[in-house]
């Protein structure tokens, strides 16, 4: 549904939900709604389609009495910042905020996307001390991915974008060092990485046969962990190809997806999200899409 249909024609029921472009393929109002009912909360999530050139829809819908909370996604994610009364601290050191909430004060912005981050790769921590990060893409979820490194102990990331050097953005996010590079500087890179983490959209559902590593930096994948933060296909062509390379491990999308929705929740609703359950609904739902 569209942002400007759905503010016209507002539902009587508290409501939440998520603006981007595009959002017809997420699953955030499955597992959220999921949620509301298991916590027996009223209130529906929605998600609302908002182009660029409909963004000033967003004030509009945080004003509508029903609003309870939002969720902020691709490309819409440092724009929104400008919306808000305030942000917490870690959103302003990752400079996106992905989650809304109407306080006391006005609106709130959050950043729960690092909690996601962390909650995918907490099982490797001893094996990412220290060591080196590339980021594929430059936007609001490679800023959160940055961020949420420095948990891990991680010496640096650096920034694959296709602007390459002439790419703008801060010198270190939440103390870690940042270089910014482009994909014709992958090999050197791919070298002396432990992790790469896709934070583009290529390879996401339909187009599931793209890759944003060419097929000639494959080999260079063996002994690396590979996280994609796409969860829809849950096994994208570069964590196909990386597993084939003989990648120490491959890492979908379906934990960071999960755990911002349910830190996001939490911050709505001061309820725990029931993590395993909407896990399962979810993992049902994109087999069965596999499988169709």
């Amino acid at each position: 549904m569209h942002i400007r249909e759905f503010v016209q024609n507002p539902p009587t029921h508290p409501f939440y939900a998520v603006i981007g472009n595009p959002v017809k393929q997420s699953k955030s109002p499955l597992i959220h709604n999921y949620a509301l009912e298991k916590c027996a909360l009223p209130g529906r999530y929605y998600a609302l389609d908002t182009p660029s050139d409909s963004f000033a829809w967003v004030g509009k819908l945080l004003d509508l009495p029903g609003f309870r909370g939002l969720n902020v996604t691709i490309p819409h994610k440092s724009r929104i910042m400008d919306a808000l009364h305030m942000t917490d601290p870690l959103a302003q050191a990752v400079g996106a905020v992905n989650t809304v909430k109407k306080e006391r004060i006005g609106f709130a912005g959050y950043n729960t996307d690092v909690a996601g981050v962390e909650a995918s790769l907490k099982e490797y921590a001893l094996l990412l001390a220290g060591q080196k990060a590339i980021i594929l893409g430059s936007g609001g979820a490679a800023r959160a991915v940055v961020a949420a490194l420095k948990r891990f102990g991680v010496q640096s990331a650096t920034i694959i974008s296709r602007k390459g050097s002439s790419l703008s953005w801060p010198k270190s996010i939440n103390s870690v060092q940042v270089n910014i590079s482009g994909y014709n500087t992958l090999d050197d890179l791919l070298n002396d990485a432990k992790l790469i983490v896709n934070t583009t959209p290529v390879g996401m559902f339909p187009e599931t046969e793209k890759s944003p590593v060419s097929s000639l930096h494959n080999k260079l994948l063996k002994n690396k962990i590979c996280m994609d933060a796409i969860y829809n296909p849950l096994q994208t062509r570069f964590l196909k190809d990386a597993s084939e390379a003989g990648a120490r491990a491959t890492i979908n999308g379906i934990r960071m997806f999960t755990g911002q929705a349910a830190a996001a929740f939490s911050i709505w609703t001061d309820r725990e999200f029931p993590l395993r359950e909407a896990e399962a609904e979810l993992l049902s739902v994109l087999q069965s899409d596999e499988i169709i």
